[in-house]
């Protein structure tokens, strides 16, 4: 974001990732006059919220007007908190001194706020700011609108925002963490004016994230599928299997080439190992390496457990604002694209995968290891240590693990359309949908 000063006054205006006028919360309607409504004030803060509107130089939206905003478009996020506040009789007009919406924490204190870091925010109330920061950017702010408990007693936070792709973006709340729902933008912490009196909800759970540790998956490879192990065996794949020799570490993944002939192998420390018609070379790395992603054109690229990718001619970005640690990678169709997926249920899109970022898990109850695009590329599957499946986009949530099994450890969606197997650390495999049936895997060393 970035501020202008209109009449005396400090606007905001914001620019960042999901900054856009279609909403795929439900479809964009126009206002009798004024700037297009992507959300009625009536459906949120149980009626009483205000209108959340899309992009405009429209001055009123439904009625009401801007306060704050710029004049290339009125309805920023700080615009929305600041007419939200004013209709609740919370705060007067424009948050002063605010010139981006990371002052409203840095700010709080002498807006007569009261705020609370991340890492320690003990309670919230419907009403709240949560303030999100990003290097070299002006940072976001949304409405806390309800908070609910998940099973692991751990809390899901729903908020709503203003200039940005979905209006509704639901938080994981955790040992006094709020896990960032936007892509490389970090929890500066909450913000309450004091009088915002509403019922407090106390955050629960823990706040670390439990480590994810396994082996290569499955993974499906034209109308079969290929299993592998920690120790670096394979079942099921199109060629004769020789375990690879010299491994340090563990095999942590594996990915399959486009013709389905052959399939790559990678290790924790980034050694990789081809076969069939797999090519066979490496790439340099640094730190844990925890998934690999083919490539349409023969290649592939290497997950470190920070977030960073890794392959011929990438570019080293450090992801911020994440929680847990990478656990996956998937490719777009295209190879111009990917997304990155946290144990804490957070996908990072980057490239032509920015605009298909269709959502992040949040009510799981253990850490998230495993995530499979559907065969068009607009949707996603997640599965968490429990196996319980989270669908996101065109993906479709066929089914959980039952009860008792062992942990899951990857899931992989069918190429042929509807349908997802999921396996467990000793190689039980359960297939929803349509996608292929493969037998429990028996006499291996290791884990999946």
């Amino acid at each position: 974001m970035w501020a202008v000063v209109v009449a005396g006054v400090a606007v905001v205006s914001v620019v960042g990732p999901g900054a856009a006028s279609a909403d795929v919360d439900g479809g964009e309607t126009s206002a009798v006059a004024g700037a297009p409504v992507r959300m009625a004030g009536s459906a949120w803060f149980a009626g009483g919220g205000v209108p959340v509107c899309g992009s405009s130089t429209a001055k009123t939206c439904d009625g009401q007007v801007h306060v704050g905003g710029v004049s290339s478009n009125w309805w920023q996020c700080v615009e929305l908190a600041q007419r939200f506040y004013a209709r609740r009789g919370w705060h007067k007009g424009i948050f002063a001194g605010v010139g981006v919406a990371s002052q409203i924490y840095a700010k709080a204190t002498a807006l007569g706020m009261a705020r609370q870091p991340n890492g320690k925010v003990l309670d919230l109330v419907p009403g709240d700011m949560i303030v999100m920061n990003r290097t070299g950017q002006a940072g976001h702010v949304v409405v806390v609108e309800s908070v609910t408990a998940n099973k692991d007693g751990t809390r899901s936070v729903m908020t709503v925002g203003q200039n940005s792709k979905v209006v509704r973006n639901a938080m994981r709340w955790h040992g006094g963490v709020l896990d960032s729902f936007w892509a490389d933008y970090s929890v500066a912490g909450a913000v309450r004016s004091p009088q915002n009196i509403g019922i407090l909800a106390y955050g629960g759970g823990v706040a670390e994230y439990e480590q994810v540790v396994n082996g290569g998956g499955v993974h499906a490879i034209g109308s079969r599928l290929l299993s592998v192990t920690s120790t670096g065996e394979a079942f099921g794949g199109p060629v004769v299997h020789r375990r690879p020799g010299g491994v340090v570490g563990r095999i942590v993944d594996a990915a399959v080439t486009p013709s389905a002939g052959g399939y790559w192998l990678v290790s924790s420390t980034g050694q990789v190992f081809a076969y069939g018609d797999a090519k066979p070379y490496q790439v340099e790395v640094a730190g844990e390496v925890t998934a690999i992603g083919a490539l349409p054109d023969g290649g592939y690229l290497l997950l470190g457990a920070d977030g960073r990718v890794f392959g011929k001619g990438v570019a080293r970005r450090e992801p911020e604002g994440f929680s847990g640690s990478f656990v996956d990678i998937e490719v777009t169709e295209t190879g111009e694209g990917y997304w990155l997926l946290t144990s804490a249920g957070q996908i990072y899109p980057y490239g032509d995968a920015e605009p298909r970022w269709y959502g992040n898990a949040t009510t799981f109850d253990k850490a998230i290891v495993a995530m499979s695009r559907t065969p068009s590329g607009k949707g996603y599957v997640m599965v968490d240590k429990s196996g319980h499946v989270f669908a996101f986009g065109d993906a479709k949530h066929l089914g959980d693990l039952p009860p008792g099994l062992p942990e899951a450890t990857d899931i992989a969606y069918s190429p042929a359309g509807d349908g997802y197997t999921i396996i467990t650390k000793s190689g039980i495999q359960r297939s929803f949908g349509n996608a292929p049936a493969s037998a429990v895997t028996a006499g291996f060393t290791g884990m999946f």
